[in-house]
C-alpha cells in the first residue's frame, strides 16, 4: 500500500511538474533517490499549483477512464492555457498555439497569405475594415474602408485573432464572407493570395503640401517612414500631414523612433506596470523642420496614440480629427520552446504630460467630424487649411 501511494505520488507530482514546465519555463530539478526534487523559487510556484489545481489528475484520469467522447490531450491542453489568459477578461492578453503564434508573427511582418485587409473593433465591439491594400483580393472584389464584417465561411468568431486566421490561409483556396455596409449586407467571396503590406504610403499633393499615411506599425514601418520624410526634406518640401486614421496600433518601439523623428528633445511616453515602476522613453533634440499636421480619428489606437499624444503634449503639431480609440496598454510577446506563445497586458502607458489614455482616447485639437455622405474628405481640407 506503501509503495502504491509514492508511486502516485509521484504521478502526481510528476503531473503537475510538468503543468508548470510547459507554463512557466524552465525550474531547477534535482533527482535524488528516484524522485524528482525541485528547489529555489520553484517550490512556491509548485506548492501553489498543487492547491490551485489539485483536482486535474483526478479529472484527467477520470475523463480518461469513464468518458463516452474522444478525449484529446493537445486540444485540452490548448483550451486549458486559453481559458486561464481568458479569465482575466483582458481582450488584448491571449495564449497562441504554435500555428497561430506563427500566423501572428507573418501578420506583423507584414507578409501574409489572406486578401489584403486590415481591421479592429469599433466601440460597438463590430468587426470594421479599416485598410484595403492596393491590388489584393479584398480591393479587386470591392471591399472598402468601413466595411463591417459579420462572418467568415458562415461562421462568427469572438476575437479579432480568431477572425483573422479564419480570413487568412492557403494562396489559391476560396474565402467567403458576409458585409454590412450602409445598413445593407453583401457577400463576397475571394481567393486568397500572397500579400505583402507597405505599412507607409507618402506622395506630394498639388498645393506642394507632403502626405505619409501609416496604416500600421509593423516591423520596418520606422525605416519606411524615415525614408519618406527623408525623401520629402530633400525635395525642400516645407509642410506634411500625417495621416493616422483608421491605424490600429502594432510594435510599440516602431512608433516611438517615429516620434524622435518628429519631436525635439522630451518625454514621448512613459510606461508603468504592475508594481507601479515606470520607463521613460525620450526622443533627443534633432527633430525635423517640416511643420506638420496629424490626422486622428476613433480609430486611431495604441501605438498611433502613444505617437499621438507625444506630438500634442509637446507642440510638435496640430491634431485635427475626433476623439482616438483609447488603448493605453502595452501587451508583451512571450513565446515558448513549443512555438506556442502569450501575449499579456502588462503596463499602461501615459502621455509625456501624465494623461492616462485607456479607456478615454486623445481629444485633438481641432474636431473636424467626417462628412457623412462621404462626398469630401473635410479633416484633410482643415489640416491642409491649417497649414497655409
Amino acid at each position: 500500500m506503501e509503495r502504491n501511494s509514492r508511486t502516485k505520488l509521484k504521478v502526481v507530482v510528476a503531473f503537475v511538474l510538468g503543468v508548470i514546465i510547459a507554463l512557466c519555463g524552465t525550474f531547477a530539478v534535482v533527482n535524488f533517490g528516484g524522485f524528482e526534487i525541485v528547489h529555489g523559487d520553484s517550490r512556491g510556484i509548485l506548492r501553489n499549483v498543487v492547491r490551485d489545481y489539485g483536482n486535474l489528475p483526478e479529472i484527467l484520469k477520470l475523463i480518461k477512464t469513464k468518458s463516452i467522447f474522444k478525449f484529446d490531450d493537445a486540444k485540452a491542453r490548448d483550451d486549458a492555457y486559453k481559458a486561464i489568459v481568458d479569465s482575466l477578461g483582458d481582450e488584448y492578453s491571449q495564449y497562441m498555439t504554435a500555428e497561430e503564434t506563427k500566423e501572428w508573427e507573418a501578420l506583423l511582418n507584414g507578409e501574409f497569405s489572406g486578401i489584403g485587409i486590415s481591421f479592429s473593433k469599433n466601440k460597438d465591439g463590430k468587426y470594421q475594415v479599416s485598410e484595403v491594400f492596393p491590388k489584393g483580393p479584398a480591393e479587386m472584389a470591392g471591399m472598402k474602408p468601413g466595411d463591417l464584417i459579420l462572418s467568415v465561411d458562415g461562421k462568427t468568431y469572438d476575437s479579432i485573432e480568431e477572425m483573422s486566421s479564419h480570413i487568412k490561409g492557403e494562396s489559391g483556396t476560396k474565402v467567403k464572407l458576409v458585409l454590412m455596409r450602409d445598413g445593407k449586407e453583401t457577400t463576397v467571396e475571394m481567393v486568397r493570395a500572397t500579400v505583402k503590406e507597405k505599412t507607409v504610403s507618402g506622395k506630394v499633393m498639388d498645393d506642394g503640401t507632403g502626405y505619409i499615411r501609416i496604416s500600421s506599425f509593423e516591423e520596418g514601418t520606422a525605416d519606411e517612414f524615415e525614408a519618406q520624410l527623408n525623401s520629402f526634406e530633400n525635395q525642400g518640401i516645407k509642410k506634411m500631414i500625417l495621416d493616422l486614421r483608421n491605424n490600429g496600433g502594432g510594435y510599440t518601439n516602431e512608433g516611438i523612433r517615429i516620434a524622435d523623428l518628429l519631436l525635439k528633445e522630451g518625454t514621448i511616453t512613459y510606461m508603468e506596470d504592475v508594481e507601479g515602476k515606470r520607463q521613460y522613453f525620450n526622443s533627443d533634440v534633432r527633430a525635423t523642420k517640416i511643420k506638420y499636421v496629424v490626422l486622428v480619428n476613433e480609430n486611431t489606437a495604441s501605438t498611433s496614440e502613444i505617437l499621438t499624444a507625444a506630438i500634442k503634449d509637446n507642440g510638435g503639431g496640430k491634431i485635427v480629427g475626433t476623439t482616438t480609440f483609447g488603448k493605453g496598454i502595452v501587451q508583451e510577446n512571450i513565446k515558448f520552446k513549443d512555438g506556442s506563445s502569450l501575449k499579456l497586458t502588462v503596463m499602461r502607458y501615459y502621455s509625456p504630460k501624465g494623461h492616462a489614455i485607456h479607456k478615454k482616447g486623445i481629444k485633438p485639437d481641432v474636431e473636424v467630424k467626417p462628412d457623412t455622405e462621404g462626398r469630401v474628405d473635410n479633416q484633410l481640407e482643415k489640416a491642409v487649411e491649417l497649414l497655409k
